[in-house]
């Protein structure tokens, strides 16, 4: 059983790992063929696809997570049933809400906006399924998902755009992007065959369960808009103080580094809710402890070997396609990359609160985290120009990750983490 979980811990590193790397590829491909300004609007639509799932989330991923752990699929999908159709109601609503803005003010909605809006249905109902996947222990079937939608169909339009000049605009990188997910639900299908798909269809929407969790909700709403402004909201500052082109150049750095976030995320950190979840529900404090400490100490070890890979091969690529224009900014991209391994290690810290079930401070840190990231940037940008943006996103992450690791310390001594 152990070699099992090691063998399944290393296929979910594979594949995040793959994911990076052609994450790398669509990078540079941005940069080097579309220009710095495709780059600005291209890591603004990250930002818009990675805030929409927050914003529009209610804080119910947080409950169904934590309620899918330990349960019988049935149960499970039905929460995941009732959570998707709030979901359809939220994107719906907002969809009609930004495209009346639109018509209302003489904003020309061209087909990259609706590109953009079809992505950010598309990545919130993925989050929404990706949650609780993790949670009931799917986290391999999970990754495959993400690699498939969002690293399979890069190498694709990359070829494509080599091949054929005409492709080369971010409307293909766009489209590609979104038939990516014709792949994705058919993989899920098959994923999930064998479940009891016509009794879960058959399923009551759990209207009590939802109304129950939106009334504790909003707290953990307030606590994801902090988490994703904490990624996102930096590069809209950017964009306002420093404009597109130094935008482009800030999502080249970012889109490296976040990638190495975001595998530490989805290929380590996330794998320790579950098992955190059940020593303190098990009421063992010196199992929790021990797993949590072996955790930190493998995210700390591999995001630190990660972080020199990603430094080392970005530099060999920059070389590589004669990009020297950037490497004027290679302070930052090391600040940047010591920030993503911190809020790698910090990420663990948060999932520890989780798992505590200490949901106000969790939520709370995370509020004021958002504040001290926007605060950081103006200030450090207004003092340091452009490289004050590696120092906002270092200064805060350090910040951050002490407030976390405070806040767990003292829980995990004075209560024992009992239940």
């Amino acid at each position: 059983m152990r070699i099992l979980k090691k063998l399944n811990s290393f296929a979910n590193l594979g594949l995040r790992a793959s994911t990076l790397v052609f994450r790398f590829l669509l990078t540079f491909y941005i940069v080097k063929y579309l220009g710095y300004e495709a780059a600005g609007i291209y890591g603004l639509t990250l930002g818009a696809v990675g805030i929409m799932p927050a914003l529009i989330g209610w804080g119910l991923n947080y409950f169904v997570a934590r309620d899918a752990v330990g349960v019988p699929v049935v149960t499970a999908a039905a929460k995941i049933k009732t959570r998707l159709v709030v979901t359809t109601i939220s994107l719906t609503l907002a969809t009609l809400l930004a495209i009346g803005l639109a018509l209302a003010t003489g904003y020309p909605l061209t087909a990259i906006y609706i590109l953009i809006i079809a992505l950010v249905w598309l990545e919130t109902y993925a989050l929404d399924l990706h949650v609780p996947m993790i949670a009931m222990e799917m986290a391999l079937q999970a990754n495959i998902l993400v690699f498939i939608r969002s690293a399979l169909w890069v190498p694709v339009i990359v070829g494509l755009g080599l091949w054929l000049p005409e492709l080369r605009s971010l409307e293909a990188v766009f489209a590609s992007w979104i038939l990516s997910y014709v792949a994705v639900f058919a993989v899920l299908y098959w994923l999930i065959r064998k479940w009891p798909l016509r009794e879960i269809a058959k399923a009551p929407l759990e209207g009590e369960w939802i109304k129950g969790r939106l009334k504790k909700s909003w707290f953990i709403y307030f606590s994801d808009l902090g988490l994703v402004g904490l990624v996102y909201a930096d590069r809209y500052i950017v964009s306002f103080m420093l404009g597109l082109t130094l935008t482009g150049v800030y999502t080249f750095y970012w889109s490296l580094t976040n990638a190495l976030q975001t595998l530490m995320t989805t290929a380590v950190v996330q794998l320790a809710l579950p098992v955190l979840f059940k020593a303190y529900n098990a009421g063992s404090a010196s199992d929790w402890k021990r797993i949590m400490k072996n955790q930190f100490i493998k995210v700390a070890a591999l995001s630190v070997v990660l972080g020199a890979g990603v430094f080392v091969a970005s530099e060999i690529l920059i070389h590589f396609l004669d990009m020297k224009d950037v490497t004027e900014y290679r302070s930052i991209f090391i600040m940047l990359l010591l920030a993503a391994v911190i809020r790698s290690c910090s990420d663990l810290l948060n999932v520890g609160l989780t798992s505590m079930k200490k949901d106000n401070h969790y939520a709370t840190i995370n509020l004021l985290g958002v504040f001290l990231s926007v605060g950081m940037a103006f200030a450090m940008i207004e003092i340091f120009g452009f490289a004050g943006t590696g120092i906002a996103a270092l200064a805060t992450a350090i910040l951050v990750a002490i407030a976390r690791a405070i806040f767990l310390f003292r829980f995990s001594r004075t209560i024992g983490v009992a239940a």
